[in-house]
């Protein structure tokens, strides 16, 4: 499961490791067992925000789609094809 960074309001910053479809979402803090969110930064460090930092505009608007639970349409896949023409239904 991928790690991410949460902001809790009175002990700061912590790390869980959460299934994506629930990273968007708040976590109690480990100490405290107040409400924190989900911290997003982009740059170099430890948070998963970090990846997206050399992503297009496009892919990350995607990506913020993706977490607030509207539909991502992409469009048609693309890329090479299989040999043979891949499978076939007869």
């Amino acid at each position: 499961m991928p790690l991410y960074e949460f902001r809790c309001p009175e002990c700061g910053p912590f790390d869980l490791h959460r299934d994506m479809r629930d990273a968007a979402a708040t976590a109690p803090c480990p100490a405290c067992d107040r409400t924190a969110q989900r911290h997003y930064r982009v740059g170099v460090g430890r948070s998963p925000a970090g990846a997206l930092r050399d992503a297009g505009r496009a892919d990350r608007a995607r990506v913020d789609r993706a977490r607030s639970g509207e539909p991502v349409v992409t469009g048609p896949p693309t890329g090479r094809r299989l040999p043979g023409g891949g499978a076939h239904r007869h």
